[in-house]
């Protein structure tokens, strides 16, 4: 994983497994050497690019979030063709980003766009659901958006949170004349995207865990349902 994270993404079962019908996605704590590099981390990622796309569609994933500071779970997408430019050109939909969530913190989850130009020029708005009294860590939630061709929505058990619209994001390219021109239409949520599931520890956002951070932690899956 890129920022800044603390972790190695691995394909063994102590890492991501099918257990009681539910997918699990752990994190775990323990040294772990790849292509020549260590690390004290290892968790996974799951992807369904080259299995799954869409081009508009509702996305609902219904889960229980791991706990700990410098834990960050998070359901996201990601275009398949990257046709206007690398990230975030070609835009990037966050579902749910989680980080931090402690018995001290708020119990807060986060939806969020990314677009505009390559990085680092790229920008992003979004927005965030307070869960309150209710600990999103101890029960399943559903967690999902529904994307249009021109207004994406967020919701959390079906409680609409935060809506966006094509007049608020945008795709630039460089022309031919030097200059950076907009790409016309919905781009770049107007492409094929797919799904992505993790764990990441530590990392710029919720930065490194700490003494209280007691792993292994589990992302656990019920399901995830898409709708076109």
């Amino acid at each position: 994983g890129g920022n800044g994270e603390k972790q190695f993404f691995v394909e063994r079962p102590e890492n991501v497994r099918v257990e009681n019908g539910h997918l699990v996605i752990e994190a775990r704590k323990g040294r772990f050497e790849s292509m020549g590099q260590v690390r004290d981390y290892t968790s996974a990622r799951l992807r369904t690019k080259h299995r799954a796309e869409w081009t508009y569609c509702r996305v609902e994933v219904r889960a229980q979030l791991p706990t700990g500071r410098g834990i960050w779970p998070a359901i996201w997408m990601l275009p398949s063709d990257w046709v206007y430019g690398a990230w975030a050109a070609s835009g990037e939909m966050d579902i749910l980003e989680a980080v931090n969530l402690t018995d001290e913190a708020d119990k807060i989850i986060h939806g969020t766009l990314h677009y505009g130009r390559e990085w680092p020029a790229n920008v992003q708005s979004g927005a965030s659901y307070d869960f309150g009294d209710v600990d999103p860590r101890e029960t399943f939630h559903t967690y999902a958006v529904e994307w249009g061709k021109r207004e994406i929505r967020w919701y959390v058990d079906d409680i609409h949170y935060a809506t966006q619209k094509s007049s608020g994001w945008y795709s630039q390219v460089l022309g031919d004349d030097g200059f950076f021109e907009d790409v016309p239409g919905d781009a770049p949520f107007d492409q094929r995207f797919h799904l992505l599931l993790n764990i990441a520890v530590g990392g710029n956002w919720p930065g490194p865990p700490d003494s209280s951070t007691e792993l292994p932690v589990e992302f656990e899956i019920d399901h995830v349902r898409v709708f076109q």
